[in-house]
């Protein structure tokens, strides 16, 4: 706007494509070659990678963990959930407590960016090496049947239908046994449901012929046509290494740094912190560095897909059929 861009902003992953793309953010590359890349898990770097050059930082990150309520799972006589459980494990655990009398075991979303870590756990993937839409390749088709079968099973509910805002509010509420959610619920657990935080188990999302989980960051990034280079390159510096420590402390993110990550010692933030090294940035490649429409097209299928409105072999097909001129 008017040339007034800030030289040192944050930038969503999800948005990072399109500004990539318009070839107005400066690549770091040159900047980091003192060591500064090698404290940050792989998928934070590739999540502000575009063609290979560096274009931010992350500055913190969130993934997705399963987080379980141990009273209602002891209650219901069922194991509790455990890290490098499997889908089909997962599945039948859901099963049991559905069988034990547990009415809504878990807060499924109608949300495409939840769906993705069954994707890629199932061995399928989003977009194919050309940017197609990969939704008809068995494995993807089969993963997205697994999550619409959850619902339609009764094995998970909206959040909506036990009169919660969010999962979390759900999950506070004591509606449901486990939710897949992030680091985000643990601050506003312990301040809004403080008894249910008590009871509180996470463990790492199921896997299925890989382990998998979405991640959620922002980056540090500089303006391409900034006056001020030298010291917004080392602001940023410091922002993702002394300066991340404040927001770590103060903000109960998760540190993207693993110098600091290793001084957090919070046992409950372990499997969010170990999904860094395996997770998936919730950015989608398109040929115009564009997904919004597309993602709010798929969400809406996918809610249809729940409610019977849509099989998922139509789902599948409409996303296949219109895809192309949603990420126009």
């Amino acid at each position: 706007a008017g040339g007034t861009a800030a030289d040192l902003f944050y930038l969503d992953v999800s948005a990072f494509e399109e500004f990539a793309r318009s070839g107005n953010l400066l690549p770091l590359d040159s900047y980091l070659k003192d060591g500064t890349l090698k404290d940050f898990p792989q998928p934070l770097i590739d999540g502000f990678t575009f063609n290979s050059r560096i274009y931010g930082i992350a500055k913190d990150f969130s993934t997705l963990s399963v987080l379980y309520n141990k009273e209602i799972f002891d209650k219901a006589k069922v194991p509790y959930p455990k890290d490098g459980m499997t889908y089909a494990e997962f599945i039948k655990m859901l099963e049991a407590l559905k069988a034990k009398g547990v009415a809504n075991p878990m807060i499924i979303n109608a949300d495409f960016n939840r769906m993705i870590p069954f994707i890629i756990a199932n061995g399928g993937r989003v977009t194919d090496d050309k940017m197609n839409i990969a939704f008809a390749e068995p494995k993807t088709k089969a993963a997205i049947q697994m999550y619409v079968d959850i619902y339609k099973k009764g094995l998970g509910v909206e959040a909506s239908s036990v009169g919660a805002g969010w999962e979390g509010e759900a999950f506070g509420k004591e509606q449901v046994a486990l939710i897949m959610s992030g680091p985000w619920c643990l601050g506003y657990l312990k301040g809004s449901f403080p008894n249910v935080y008590k009871k509180l188990g996470v463990v790492e999302m199921p896997k299925g012929t890989q382990k998998s989980t979405m991640i959620y960051t922002v980056s540090w990034s500089i303006n391409k046509q900034t006056k001020n280079r030298a010291a917004a390159i080392t602001a940023l510096k410091f922002l993702v290494s002394e300066g991340q420590k404040i927001f770590v402390e103060k903000a109960g993110v998760l540190a993207s740094n693993r110098t600091i990550a290793t001084q957090d010692k919070d046992p409950i933030k372990v499997p969010f912190y170990k999904g860094a090294e395996y997770g998936t940035a919730w950015r989608i490649k398109t040929p115009s560095g564009l997904f919004s429409r597309a993602n709010d097209e798929i969400n809406s299928r996918i809610k249809d897909a729940f409610y019977g409105k849509l099989s998922v072999d139509d789902l599948v097909k409409q996303v296949t059929d219109n895809y192309d001129s949603w990420v126009e």
